[in-house]
């Protein structure tokens, strides 16, 4: 008990020292805020040196019982918008009654919450949309677990705002794909580890965890598929660059010669509940509880990095 207690602190110290030094504290980071349905909404906002008139947008938000900082610190998406020029915020959720941070996408132990997480965002795109002059066509939302979640409620629910997602670990509860409408057809990138023991990679359509029902990414990627009307797909691995890390990758992508509109799928095998950072030992975490741990995580690909080709096919 002693020495698991030792292990713990060591692991928060460091990880304090980590977002201290990180991103999460540069100059360019604003923490803003703006008052939503009677409620004072936080959300950090990074704008790069140099950014343009007509420049693209992009939502980063985080996963359950983390944070705006948090994300930032561990995505590296500031680095990325400062040399490809582009807007960053990082919407902060707000405390469920179990006292952890989320978005409202649907989980079960949520249904009484009337924290209307869809229009919040969608507010704040439309305010930063006017005060930074950004190109209304070229906004983009990713995230990571609950806020890849709330990138696939977003496609669903506001794609008359957003031009293509990237979940990151996420999923779509079977409510939401039930009820998904949207008005035009939807670019998807999403990573997803088969060995997550969070977001489930096989789905948990019998609630054994407690979320609320949620299908397979096979059936969440077969639905945008048809959303966007892909008839082509082709599938391979990614170079294994660092076989230390136990993992590798396995692209897939679905197009069509009809359209620009794409769905790539990378299926991390033996991969976890992470977002993979390129030439990173370790990576962060994220339990339900709430805990944060460093764990080995594949280090294939600059998750960020690797987000932005996507998003930048739809903003050229």
């Amino acid at each position: 008990m002693k020495r698991a207690f030792i292990v713990s602190f060591i692991i928060i110290f460091v990880l304090s020292l980590w977002i201290l030094n990180s991103g999460s504290n540069q100059p360019n980071s604003l923490k803003q805020s703006l008052l939503h349905n009677g409620i004072e909404r936080d959300y950090l906002l990074y704008v790069p040196e140099g950014l343009p008139k007509n420049a693209p947008l992009v939502i980063v938000a985080h996963g359950y019982t983390s944070s705006a900082e948090i994300i930032m610190a561990y995505s590296g998406m500031n680095k990325i918008a400062d040399e490809e020029k582009f807007l960053v915020v990082y919407p902060q959720g707000t405390t469920d009654l179990r006292g952890n941070n989320f978005f409202n996408v649907g989980y079960s132990f949520h249904a009484s919450s009337k924290v209307d997480d869809l229009d919040f965002i969608k507010t704040l795109v439309t305010n930063l949309i006017e005060e930074y002059n950004i190109n209304s066509d070229h906004v983009f939302a990713t995230g990571m677990s609950n806020g890849g979640d709330l990138s696939y409620f977003l496609a669903c629910y506001a794609s008359d705002i957003f031009t293509a997602v990237a979940p990151i670990a996420g999923t779509m509860m079977q409510t939401t794909i039930e009820n998904c409408s949207p008005n035009k057809p939807m670019p998807i990138f999403e990573i997803h580890g088969d060995a997550d023991d969070v977001t489930l990679f096989d789905g948990d359509m019998a609630d054994k965890d407690g979320w609320g029902p949620y299908p397979d990414n096979q059936t969440i990627i077969d639905f945008w598929v048809k959303q966007n009307n892909l008839e082509l797909y082709d599938a391979y691995k990614f170079s294994d660059i660092n076989p230390n890390d136990d993992s590798s990758i396995t692209f897939h992508k679905y197009w069509s010669d009809m359209s620009d509109n794409e769905v790539w799928f990378y299926v991390i095998e033996n991969g976890g509940h992470d977002w993979p950072l390129l030439k990173s030992p370790f990576t962060f975490w994220e339990s339900p509880l709430g805990w944060w741990y460093f764990s080995s995580s594949n280090m294939d690909i600059d998750t960020s990095a690797e987000i932005w080709n996507f998003f930048k096919k739809y903003s050229d």
